[in-house]
């Protein structure tokens, strides 16, 4: 009789060690999945956004009329972002590649829509608005000893990368009597855009892999709202808030 009750003891307490094992298990799971890794040897710092609009250099998108403009052209409306990785590792915790993937435009413009480019890898504009550059499934950077936007390059040791959200669906500017044209988002005004048309939302998978193959990846979002854009020609938001991006483990 007493062996029976000294087992059934064990066994309740086994049980319960397990349960309070799995329930701690659970809240670090749960924690976890909350707030995502802490203390990464390396950090997204900081996420730069520059807004204008340019004359597009490819093949006319639309139909030239002849309409008495001394310049008609068509217009992209681009939206160039720079990606700042900080570096918070030892000396021996290296950057292998960094790359983005899975891009959303979650909210699209009210007027056109937005493609996604990588830099252009010849000397010159950063960015061509042509087929061949753009971005269909994913962008890679690998590490190496200095950055390089065309060469997709990033320093291993933490820089910057870069990718291109651009409007191609806007039409043609028309100078009418104007002999000088500026080259920048005022031509979107003249063509009867606000801020407001241009506006959009973007989300993409960010993934840091190190050369001792740890990989951490996280979901970046970001309004592109282009305040100022057609009144000023540019407009840049700047980012350093990522409290609600979090990196887990892949």
């Amino acid at each position: 009789m007493v062996n029976k009750k000294i087992q059934r003891i064990k066994f309740i307490i086994a049980v319960i060690v397990v349960l309070i094992a799995a329930l701690f298990v659970g809240i670090s799971i749960h924690n976890y999945n909350k707030t995502g890794e802490k203390n990464m040897p390396f950090q997204l710092s900081e996420l730069i956004i520059v807004s204008t609009a340019r004359k597009y250099e490819g093949e006319a998108l639309t139909p030239i009329e002849n309409n008495g403009s001394i310049w008609n052209f068509d217009v992209v409306q681009n939206n160039d972002v720079y990606i700042e990785i900080k570096n918070n590792a030892k000396e021996n915790e290296k950057i292998k590649n960094i790359k983005i993937s899975n891009v959303e435009i979650t909210q699209n413009p009210n007027k056109g829509s937005i493609k996604v480019y990588m830099p252009n890898s010849v000397d010159g504009s950063r960015y061509t608005y042509t087929d061949e550059y753009e971005v269909s499934e994913s962008l890679t950077y690998r590490g190496s000893e200095e950055n390089s936007y065309k060469d997709l390059y990033i320093n291993r040791n933490g820089g910057k990368l870069s990718i291109s959200f651009a409007n191609k669906e806007l039409g043609q500017y028309s100078s009418g009597e104007d002999m000088e044209v500026t080259y920048d988002g005022k031509m979107l005004a003249k063509m009867g855009y606000t801020d407001e048309d241009l506006k959009f939302s973007i989300a993409f998978d960010l993934t840091i892999e190190l050369e001792d193959e740890r990989a951490y990846i996280g979901r970046v979002e970001a309004e592109i709202n282009c305040d100022g854009l057609v009144e000023n020609g540019t407009s840049q938001i700047d980012i350093t808030d990522f409290s609600n991006v979090i990196f887990k483990r892949v």
